[in-house]
């Protein structure tokens, strides 16, 4: 047997993951694996949604006065072993290493193996196959124009985005006559408060809030681009953490910078523009032709939004497909 056909533990999260990140360990495990989630129970049943095999055991441990205790976690982890499969542990994210490391040095070394870090996919998700019909609808029910430009304002999780930033550099572009909507998730930061801001500096609605964002396959062969940030995470994280975590929850820095790829694997995936913060580690993807990059800097964010409006960044999805 071949390291790629080892049997994986996959540990994730609830802290740092969404729904994107739970349909890749559905998507990815296969016999022999098992998954450890740090998290609620009903993620189970959101994994098996999402296409795991009922034949992957899951093992779902809730927190005890706001975190997951060692000693649980340890024998968590002993249970899981006792089938007696051989297992790599594959950790989803910064938080979660942070995790599994202090169960390691709680006096049980021995009981929590070391973990491998999940890095970014070499391969981009399945792209989803829609026909016209169902663009036209989505659209319709996003309440856009045919020929409207809107971008799906994107992150995993979806509460570590933050209007703030961006609605900044949406104004910039609309004060200056270019046209571009965003769909955010329910579950994003300041939504309200960029809602008003837009209303009082370009006296229209340009955020248009929708569950599906969660979930980017739903949506993206009916969008025009994807952008990713991590700007809630960094400036605003106890505002951005939503119903995950206690009042002292909060990403250290390093944790935060990290943002995970996958909606903009997705949007990648989906043939469209991705627009991704600096810091977000595309690993083989960094060179794509459909990916542009921006920093701490509203006014670069602002110069992509509006070559991506007037079109600039959408005619080299044309070149890539030819």
């Amino acid at each position: 047997m071949t390291d790629s056909d080892a049997a994986r533990l996959h540990i994730v999260c609830f802290e740092e993951a969404g729904d994107c990140t739970l349909e890749r360990v559905a998507r990815e495990s296969r016999d022999g694996d098992a998954v450890l989630v740090l998290g609620p129970e009903a993620w189970r049943e959101r994994l098996h949604s999402f296409g795991l095999s009922r034949q992957v055991p899951v093992t779902a441990l809730g927190r005890v006065g706001g975190a997951w205790l060692p000693p649980r976690v340890a024998a968590a982890l002993a249970t899981i072993d006792g089938d007696g499969a051989r297992r790599t542990r594959l950790v989803y994210g910064p938080i979660t290493w942070r995790w599994m490391s202090a169960c390691a040095t709680v006096g049980a070394a021995s009981a929590v193996p070391s973990c491998v870090l999940a890095s970014t996919p070499t391969e981009l998700p399945p792209r989803p196959l829609w026909h016209e019909g169902r663009r036209a609808r989505v659209r319709r029910e996003l309440g856009l124009t045919r020929d409207g430009i809107v971008a799906l304002l994107a992150g995993d999780p979806s509460e570590w985005v933050d209007l703030s930033y961006t609605a900044r550099a949406l104004a910039m572009i609309r004060v200056g006559g270019a046209h571009l909507r965003f769909v955010v998730s329910p579950r994003a930061a300041h939504i309200d408060k960029a809602r008003a801001f837009l209303a009082r500096a370009v006296h229209d609605e340009s955020i248009i809030v929708d569950a599906r964002a969660d979930t980017p396959w739903e949506l993206l062969p009916a969008l025009d681009a994807v952008i990713v940030d991590r700007d809630g995470a960094i400036r605003a994280p106890l505002d951005c953490r939503g119903w995950r975590g206690a009042d002292e929850f909060a990403p250290t820095t390093a944790e935060a910078g990290r943002v995970s790829p996958l909606p903009a694997l997705w949007g990648l995936a989906c043939g469209l523009p991705v627009l991704a913060h600096d810091s977000v580690d595309l690993g083989v993807h960094a060179a794509h032709p459909l990916l542009a990059r921006y920093d701490d800097d509203v006014a670069r964010l602002a110069r992509g939004l509006d070559a991506l409006a007037r079109g600039t960044l959408a005619k080299s999805v044309v070149a890539a497909s030819q």
